[in-house]
């Protein structure tokens, strides 16, 4: 069974529910961005994307951008 999560972004709106297959491709359209936040009931706190196991998902453009 899929996990159920939600995303933030820095607006500090929150959106979801959400299952893992929707946040993977929220995040290869780029609706979903490195520096947003997700979270799901078993995390204590909201975690970045580029910090998560979602972050293997980050277009390649992207994920250079955070390595500067």
């Amino acid at each position: 069974m899929d996990k159920i999560w939600y995303y933030m972004k820095h607006d500090k709106q929150k959106y979801g529910p959400y299952t893992d297959s929707e946040i993977t491709s929220l995040i290869k359209q780029e609706i979903l961005l490195p520096k947003d936040y997700i979270w799901m009931p078993d995390l204590s706190n909201w975690v970045k994307v580029e910090n998560s196991i979602y972050s293997v998902y980050i277009p390649q453009e992207n994920t250079e951008s955070i390595e500067q």
